[in-house]
């Protein structure tokens, strides 16, 4: 049965069926066309580089672990109090 947009959360652990890549998802796209994608950032390399994202279509996507992680969220979509940029 093919992943729906409704199916993947915030924090879970994906991985795309076409190359591999594994992540969490930390964003959701939902298009007016239908064609529906998630963002997954992979894990932080050894040596502490970043690796970017990448987004891939939800039919690409199985879930390998659910709420993997709990990301934390704002109402308002804004920082969270301690997250605030800083004011000069």
């Amino acid at each position: 049965m093919a992943v729906r947009i409704e199916d993947i959360g915030f924090g879970d652990e994906v991985s795309d069926t076409v190359t591999g890549f594994t992540g969490i998802v930390t964003a959701k796209a939902l298009y007016a066309t239908g064609c529906n994608q998630v963002l997954v950032s992979p894990p932080v390399k050894p040596d502490g580089s970043f690796v970017d994202g990448q987004w891939f279509d939800v039919e690409r996507v199985a879930i390998e672990c659910p709420r993997k992680i709990s990301i934390a969220t704002s109402p308002s979509g804004g920082p969270r109090g301690g997250d605030a940029a800083p004011v000069r």
